[in-house]
């Protein structure tokens, strides 16, 4: 059995004890026995080590031949497997013990005579031993990624397209393939993808481009051009970790202007994305020619757009399940102290307007009117700031406390997820209006007005049904 299958079969037993043991604190009576014991860090480390410490030391023997077509020693990685798999368990096994014998987690020192001695010795000896097989593993990593480069060819017989020839540009050209295991249905394909005899042999504009499919039969549909290499990524990359890091120390500004930077990058990394392409056909092969780009639904990017609203729908169906909990468990909603926003049909008003003039937008595109369209995306932006501006200051005259109350709560959550909307619709219509201006928003260049045109009817629907939620749910309740 090779080296990775080993890592992997101790992952399934650490994992499915670790699993096992967390059915066991799962019970209640159990788990006020066991809390806060150093049988709860067995139960986490037997999880978090076996569920992705072994499976990522498999993956490191089973691929690294892909860097430079060298595979890992066999004997050493038999070695490192074992002296980690044993360490581990004789490290933290003992824990499960201990802590049922009543050790509390978090602790560094413990009076003598409570029987917990030889089990924290059994554990101390079982670091050493797994450190050692991760050192060991880890030399021969290094000892094998210094050695002189070669074609990786197949070394596992293995049945996936990954053991095809590539260089960094990925494969020389895109196979087509008929079954589940190419490589072992098809023996010469890796010689004819080396070749360029199957799809894309070559780039057609002079950029990193790929085909895109059908999703069921995968019949090729159109050629999407890549972005190419450039410093905006990294940067908005680190300004996005720098925002969430900085927040957990409660730096507040450095946090913001790492976010700023974050969003500058990635506004910058997208201006250059969405262009036309030099011609309306590409030839992917000898005699075949698709659609150079797409649009609508045959767009990459307009199911992205629909995946993010599903997720940010998620979000705010959360807090509309909050808010909805909150009310049922009191006996009088509004609670005593609060009361509801008078009106709402304004807000509303505007922000069914605000979704009829993006749509109009739309249109305007098609029949390549810039004026018209820039009007609309004006009008859209005051129309929509106006409705989230309106409710808010219909909920202040109220008189809303947060603090007072958790319906309160609940409701200036909803709010605040209605403005951040606002502020992602201010930069989406801004980025609209500066593509039209410079010329860059096209028929053939589109995908800015139409996702746009997406995240703007998600926005509406979410503010449209929370100022509902709000306003009517006591009504429906009956209180």
């Amino acid at each position: 059995m090779a080296v990775p299958s080993l890592f992997l079969l101790g992952f399934h037993f650490i994992f499915v004890l670790g699993g096992l043991t967390g059915v066991m604190l799962a019970v209640l009576p159990f788990d006020w026995q066991a809390h806060d014991s150093y049988f709860v860090v067995a139960h986490l480390h037997y999880v978090l080590v076996g569920g992705l410490v072994f499976p990522l030391f498999a993956a490191l023997y089973y691929w690294a031949p892909l860097y430079n077509g060298h595979r890992l020693s066999e004997r050493i990685g038999r070695w490192g497997c074992g002296l980690m798999f044993g360490g581990f368990n004789l490290a933290f096994f003992p824990l499960h013990i201990v802590g049922l014998a009543g050790m509390p987690r978090r602790v560094y020192t413990y009076a003598e005579g409570l029987d917990w001695t030889l089990w924290n010795a059994l554990s101390t000896a079982g670091a050493y031993v797994f450190a050692t097989g991760v050192l060991l593993c880890l030399a021969d990593l290094v000892r094998t990624l210094v050695r002189p480069r070669r074609e990786h060819g197949d070394p596992w017989k293995a049945d996936s397209l990954e053991w095809l020839p590539q260089g960094d540009y990925g494969v020389r050209s895109i196979p087509q393939v008929a079954s589940r295991e190419p490589l072992w249905e098809q023996p010469a394909l890796p010689a004819e993808v080396a070749a360029g005899r199957h799809w894309l042999p070559g780039t057609v504009f002079g950029g990193r481009e790929t085909l895109v499919t059908s999703p069921v039969r995968a019949h090729v549909t159109h050629l999407l051009r890549l972005p190419g290499d450039g410093w905006a990524p990294f940067v908005a990359a680190a300004g996005t970790a720098g925002f969430f890091l900085l927040l957990t120390v409660a730096w507040i500004v450095p946090a913001f202007i790492a976010g700023g930077i974050s969003l500058g990058a990635m506004l910058s990394w997208l201006w250059g994305s969405d262009r036309p392409p030099p011609r309306d056909m590409a030839a992917i092969c000898a005699g075949v020619s698709v659609p150079a780009t797409a649009s609508g639904r045959a767009s990459h990017s307009w199911w992205a757009m629909v995946i993010l609203l599903a997720v940010d729908s998620t979000v705010f169906a959360s807090f509309g399940f909050a808010h909805i909990h909150v009310s049922m468990a009191l006996d009088v909603c509004p609670p005593p102290g609060a009361r509801l926003p008078e009106g709402g049909l304004w807000a509303a008003a505007l922000l069914g307007l605000a979704s009829a003039l993006m749509a109009w937008a739309v249109h305007s595109m098609k029949h390549a009117r810039q004026r018209a369209l820039r009007l609309a995306v004006v009008l859209a932006l005051a129309s929509a700031l106006g409705a989230m501006a309106l409710d808010w200051g219909m909920h202040l005259q109220a008189g809303l406390s947060p603090r007072a109350n958790a319906w309160s709560a609940t409701v200036a959550a909803l709010l605040a997820w209605q403005c951040f909307h606002g502020l992602v619709l201010l930069v989406m219509g801004s980025y609209v209006l500066a593509r039209s201006w410079t010329g860059k928003l096209r028929q053939d260049a589109r995908a800015t007005l139409d996702n746009t045109a997406l995240m703007w009817h998600g926005a509406v629907a979410q503010s449209l049904i929370g100022m509902a939620l709000v306003r009517w749910l006591p009504s429906w309740m009956g209180t």
